[in-house]
């Protein structure tokens, strides 16, 4: 029997699933973490948060229909789940690795913005 059909439409439903899920969380949950890291511009870390979503839902539906061909006939279910968690595995990998890194690099800015903002202190 082949498996490449069911393969496809189970890591369609999970990819879209987790991408939307994580992608969601990511914009509701992530606003005031901006907010404390904009010293409390409001407005900024709306539009950052904006740009944000927008690459991650751009970088990982890119990446999931890149890496969705299966260059192989899949015939057992041994074969379909070894296949379905490499790439589903590999999704979530970078998922997670470009949170890390967007959570470094604004957690960089808003210690930037601390310091500068004692520098400029009158009680200096």
């Amino acid at each position: 029997m082949n498996y490449n059909i069911v393969a496809y439409s189970i890591y369609l439903i999970a990819i879209i699933y987790v991408i939307g899920f994580v992608g969601n969380s990511l914009y509701k949950n992530g606003i005031g973490f901006l907010i404390n890291t904009f010293k409390g511009d409001v407005h900024l870390a709306n539009a950052v948060n904006k740009f944000l979503i927008t690459g991650y839902y751009l970088t990982n539906i890119g990446y999931s229909v890149y890496v969705l061909k299966i260059g192989i006939q899949v015939s057992s279910i041994i074969e379909l789940s070894n296949i379905l968690s490499y790439k589903l595995g590999m999704i979530i990998l970078s998922l997670g690795a470009m949170h890390l890194f967007n959570v470094f690099t604004l957690v960089c800015i808003g210690n930037r913005n601390k310091k500068s903002a004692k520098a400029d202190s009158p009680n200096n």
